[in-house]
């Protein structure tokens, strides 16, 4: 197994310097010469080791020197050897706070040599000046000298430095700072900083700290050395020395102040640092005078804060003090981060320079795990969620929550404070004098009642909304994020009057990035696991937090939250549902409300009831002799109506006068959640259809329940087509030329770079590509308004241009004009042939006329466009050449109501729905075109893949509440199905066969059991030999090797960098400075209610920067067109939830501020127009 050098680290660990012995470098080098730095004296400059090796066989007493000399006689010149015997003991996690009682149990628990106590046979990291000397060390058996024995050829593995870091470092060295000190805290003035923890004063730390700054991967790095007990689950506790470091990404940095006068740097930092550990000790052998890279094949193993006051959980400034002498070191990485965008300021000796002092209880161990404001005396829980909200975003310090704040809000009511508090959470900047900024915005938030009344307004789910509290807990802290209004499900709306103690949690990692498995996994050196293959099954302490706070629950604002529950949804984006108990509703009490589940499979019983806490629109009650039950249509061992049911056109039109359409039209589909049942109903009209009926069948039952209210998930509508990766590997796999994808996405390029200098242009992109979220633009556009002169029109285009530009950029989203996303539906009369399918598409309008209050687009049910031909089908994920079907489309008269659906047959071998990617028909939405173009060749699908789902895993009893949570974590360290389907992109690329390539076939497979496991909880590991070494270039994985990619994705990818790069925001576009002021917007008596129009903006100001923030987004115009392209982090990948609430927030949002200009309803339509005109001049 080969191993890696570790570029990300620029200097051996303190514990490596603390051992390190000089010597002359041996006469027998073999004509090696290792290149030595400059004389002694000058700031040591780690070098890349050229290559390295891991050795195991030999006896333990082997010290580092006596293995390097043999090392050297028989290869070559080592430039470091570090023999290791200690490893993280199995069954236990690091304690960096608890202390063994005495120093002779702690010598002796060092000398331990039980594997329990973290010993494993002695193994080396070694590192040569050449290659050469790596390769005859591992070509040929080595003899040690002195008595060591002699090493097979197997025992030395040889490693070479990943070629990815290796290429990308270059010349480029890493800038170390040894010997440093460090401070976490946080700035309270401009000139104050307040020590949480000094790394000097840690008695459990037990060396110096380097500070490193390395440009090859754009990383900062604090490494010191420091001892951690590791205890047992039984309790029994063993002390070893660690290396800790600390890592941030440079582009973190929000400010770097260097002082003079103390030779120190001050960092204020956007996010935590990561945090990692690896036992050390050990004997290192070091012959020459300057640093390494680290050694890769011995990995870090990611924990939770090392301090016993929290305190990198809590801080986010750090001062690094520096040697003198390492000034020039230091100037040159100020220049670096000022070049990546960081705010650089040097203060020479003429500036005061800072104070530094220890926060109050220096040192004092926290206990409060999320360092949260628990109770405040008169202070709602509202207001309380708020103030750590402020704290915890930081806009607020912790040590300036005094008593004048909280006597500041004491004085005021709820409304007042929580509209403060919020106008406080839309701030970009820390507020060193918050008593009087609150005091300003309280007395501002008190002048606007209607502002109050929207916040007084209780939203607890009642109805379809919601405001919901969201808790993002990370390896170190949390975060209260400040309440956002969705749509509610049928719990919190049955609960509604204890709405505001459900509480969102997600599981994230610092900087609010996704939580991946590496986190919470314990890795150990590739020669270590093959020595001792069965020692490694355990996970890290970032995993054990997760799981005590599932298991036991946490407190926040004075209450005590417990686990309740979580969607399939939510384990995909590691969240869940909390709930904290008032004494009459429990957890208990609500979970037997919901149903009754399946007893003894735990990974049904946590879907069933997820599917409870589905978000949906409430609508009707049915009464039982409303409902009838159809049989499912069963032959060849399929089921063809899987998940699909009937209602009648009078029931559907009532449930659709009570959704939120924009037009007054019936859906053809509703998918819902109804009692226990889930999946799609189609509008059929019949014998009943003037009756109120629903009719059901056995596959859409799911678990038994007495609630009746008719919810709806979502309902038909036109959904744009586009391709994506999965799709084209598969077309080009089937034959389709890659002339045509070139061909569509140049067509779609040349749109999108005239949308801001042509309103035709831009009003045929947004009806087209965009149709939902581009009301509001499309709206401007067809009333005259131009891009070139109206601002907020501009934005909005701007944003919509950098979303579909980031989309073929990231995922080749290539817009197909013939085609759409359709829902999957039956049919029910029995008129389609195996082969054949219906569709009818709904049209976007090409009315251009501006129409008041309504959308420019009119109803789906009487504009549409019957498609026949032939068709290509596919449902995401899709990964085998099977899952793209080719079809038949025809008319049929019969089936003109079902519109935006895709109808299929249930006459066949098998259904069409389970030959593509397994799909059925409960809310599956597939891809469909009518593009001749992108027809393979012959026409013919080629045989599908077996999806018949594995045998789900049954309990010999029922399901308890910690089955629920065991299932829960085990998916969450077991996540794979993104590697799997990034595996199955390379390979594909990779092999002249593409999706045809047999180890993509098994990757298809794999992903189906994936899919599944969540049902079934199967979890699917995928093998070493699947796993890529190497990725293609438009993957853009930076930390990996890549490869220029030769076929049509590498093309398109690198066709759109090669024109615009990867700034897709600024190409072509203009400054706002030449935007002019439209005269024609101004009306006679405007000025009269200008000044409550500037009092509504900053209000609405306010509010939109909180929820800009929180999502980390640029714009306001990407919220108006629900087009996202500046998500970050997690948001990014879980793009399409993200983008559901932020475009449901902003929606409520919107209907707020519309009814605040609304205003009077007491006056005529006719004053109601005129003020209207009047009052929207003002807002202008």
């Amino acid at each position: 197994m080969a191993t890696d050098s570790h570029l990300r680290r620029g200097s051996p660990s303190p514990r490596e310097q603390h051992h390190r012995k000089r010597r002359r470098p041996a006469d027998d080098d073999r004509g090696e010469e290792p290149r030595f730095p400059a004389a002694e004296g000058s700031p040591r400059e780690p070098v890349a080791a050229a290559t390295q090796v891991t050795l195991r066989g030999f006896d333990d007493g082997l010290s580092a020197r006596v293995l390097a000399d043999c090392l050297e006689a028989a290869a070559g010149t080592v430039l470091r050897c570090r023999v290791k015997t200690s490893v993280t003991p199995p069954g236990s996690y690091p304690d960096f706070q608890l202390r063994l009682p005495h120093a002779a149990a702690a010598a002796a628990s060092r000398a331990a040599t039980s594997p329990h106590d973290g010993a494993v046979p002695a193994h080396a990291f070694v590192h040569f000046a050449r290659p050469g000397a790596a390769d005859r060390a591992a070509r040929s058996g080595l003899q040690l000298c002195g008595g060591g024995g002699r090493m097979h050829p197997s025992d030395v593995i040889n490693s070479s430095l990943r070629a990815a870091r290796r290429r990308r470092r270059g010349d480029t060295k890493p800038m170390l700072f040894p010997d440093s000190r460090v401070e976490a805290g946080d700035l309270v003035a401009p000139d104050t900083f307040l020590a949480a923890w000094r790394g000097a004063d840690d008695p459990a730390c037990i060396s110096a700290l380097d500070f490193v700054v390395d440009p090859s991967d754009a990383r900062c790095r604090l490494l010191f050395a420091r001892d951690a007990a590791f205890v047992s689950l039984a309790g029994a506790a063993v002390l070893l020395c660690c290396d800790v470091k600390l890592e941030f990404p440079v582009a973190d940095i929000v400010q770097a102040l260097a002082f003079m006068d103390d030779d120190s740097l001050l960092l204020q930092l956007s996010a935590v640092p990561l945090l990692y550990y690896r036992t050390a000790g050990d004997d290192v052998h070091g012959p020459v005078p300057f640093d390494l890279i680290d050694d890769d094949d011995d990995p870090w193993i990611r924990t939770t804060d090392v301090t016993p006051s929290g305190a990198i959980g809590r801080c986010r400034a750090y001062r690094v003090s520096f040697r003198t002498r390492f000034w020039p070191t230091m100037k040159a990485a100020l220049e670096y981060m000022k070049g990546q965008g960081v705010l650089v300021e040097i203060l020479d000796t003429r500036w005061r320079g800072l104070t530094v002092r220890d926060e109050p209880e220096f040192g004092m161990p926290m206990q409060d795990m999320f360092f949260s404001v628990q109770r405040a005396e008169g202070l709602s829980f509202p207001v309380l969620y708020l103030v750590n909200a402020v704290v915890h975003s930081g806009v607020v310090n912790q040590h300036q929550l005094t008593a004048g704040f909280f006597g500041l809000l004491r004085r005021e009511c709820d409304a007042v404070n929580v509209a403060a508090l919020t106008k406080l959470l839309g701030g970009k900047f820390q507020e060193f004098d918050v008593c009087p900024r609150l005091k300003n915005v309280q007395d501002w938030a008190a002048r606007k009642p209607k502002l109050l009344r929207l916040h007084s307004s209780r939203k607890d789910g009642a109805d379809y909304n919601v405001e919901m509290r969201r808790l993002v807990i990370t390896p170190t802290r949390a975060y209260c994020m400040p309440p956002q209004l969705e749509r509610s499900n049928r719990v919190i709306r049955h609960y509604h009057h204890v709405a505001d103690r459900f509480l969102r949690v997600t599981f994230m990692d610092e900087g609010k990035q996704r939580l991946n498995t590496s986190a919470m996994n314990l890795y150990a050196a590739p020669i270590v696991k093959d020595m001792m293959p069965n020692l490694f099954q355990q996970k890290t302490t970032v995993y054990r937090r997760v799981q005590t706070i599932l298991t036991k629950g946490f407190h926040m604002c004075g209450r005590k939250y417990s686990f309740l529950a979580f969607s399939p949804n939510q384990l995909r984006s590691r969240s869940a549902w909390f709930f904290a108990e008032d004494g009459i509703t429990t957890i208990a009490s609500i979970r037997e409300w919901m149903g009754q589940f399946p007893s003894n499979n735990i990974a049904k019983h946590a879907a069933r009831m997820g599917q409870c806490f589905t978000s949906t629109y409430p609508t009707v009650t049915i009464q039982r002799d409303e409902m009838e039950f159809l049989q499912d249509v069963n032959h060849n061992e399929y089921n063809f109506s899987d998940g699909i049911g009937k209602i009648t056109p009078k029931l559907a039109l009532e449930v659709a006068k009570k959704l939120p359409l924009t037009d007054n039209y019936v859906p053809s589909a509703f998918q819902i959640r109804f009692a226990g049942f889930k999946g799609v109903v189609a509008v059929w009209p019949g014998e009943n259809e003037e009756t109120r009926c629903l009719s059901l069948r056995p596959s859409m039952k799911k678990f038994d329940s007495d609630h009746y209210v008719f919810e709806v998930v979502s309902w038909t509508k036109l959904q744009p087509a586009f391709l994506n990766r999965q799709i084209i590997t598969l077309l080009s796999t089937l034959g389709v030329p890659d002339s045509i994808f070139r061909q569509m996405q140049s067509e779609m390029l040349h749109n999108l770079d005239r949308i801001l200098k042509h309103s035709d242009v831009a009003y045929e992109v947004v009806r087209t590509c965009c149709p939902e979220h581009g009301s509001t633009a499309g709206l401007m556009l067809s009333a005259g308004f131009a891009p070139a002169n109206e601002p907020h029109l501009r934005a909005m285009l701007l944003a919509i241009r950098s979303s579909l530009m980031q989309g073929l950029l990231e995922k080749e989203r290539i817009f197909v004009p013939k085609g759409r996303w359709l829902v999957g539906c039956l049919d029910e009369f029995g008129i389609l042939e195996h082969g054949q399918c219906f569709i009818r598409a709904s049209a976007p309008s090409v009315n251009k006329r501006f129409v008041r209050h309504s959308s420019i687009f009119s109803s789906a049910s009487k504009r549409a466009e019957t498609i026949v031909g032939t068709v290509v089908i596919a449902k995401n994920p899709c990964l085998h050449p099977g899952d793209v079907r080719i079809l038949e489309a025809v008319d049929v008269p019969e089936l003109h109501h079902l519109v935006d659906c895709l109808v299929f047959p249930k006459k066949g071998v098998r259904p069409h729905p389970n030959e593509a990617s397994g799909s059925d028909l409960d809310g599956d939405i597939f891809f469909v075109t009518w593009d001749e173009r992108l027809v393979p060749p012959g026409k013919r699908s080629r045989s599908p893949m077996d999806y018949s789902p594995a045998e789900a895993i049954q309990l010999p009893r029922e399901v308890l509440p910690h089955d629920i949570i065991d299932f829960y974590l085990e998916n969450m360290v077991s996540d794979n199905l993104g590697r799997i389907s990034n595996a199955h992109v390379v390979h594909a690329d990779r092999s002249k066969y593409g999706a045809m390539d047999e180890k993509c076939i098994q990757l298809a497979e794999l992903a189906a059991i994936a899919v599944d496991s969540l049902k079934t909880g199967k979890i699917v590991t995928m093998p070493t030999y699947l796993r890529p070494t190497e990725y293609p270039d438009f993957m853009r994985k930076e930390d990996a090797i890549s490869y220029k990619s030769e076929k049509i994705l590498g093309e398109l990818y690198r066709s759109i960098k090669a024109a615009y790069g990867y700034d897709l925001v600024s190409h072509g576009t203009n400054t706002l400075d030449d935007l002019v002021y439209d005269m024609d917007l101004e009306v006679p008596g405007a000025s009269d209610f200008l000044e409550d129009a500037w009092q509504c903006k900053c209000s609405y100001e306010a509010r939109l920067n909180a929820l800009l923030n929180q999502y980390g987004m640029r714009t306001e115009a990407e919220l108006v067109t629900g087009e996202a392209w500046s998500l970050t982090g997690d948001n990014k990948k879980q793009h399409y939830e993200t983008q559901e609430r932020l475009n449901y927030s902003y929606f409520q949002l919107h209907r707020e501020y519309r009814s605040i200009f609304e205003g009077n309803a007491e006056i005529s339509v006719e004053e109601k127009n005129l003020a209207y005109e009047t009052k929207a001049s003002a807002w202008y």
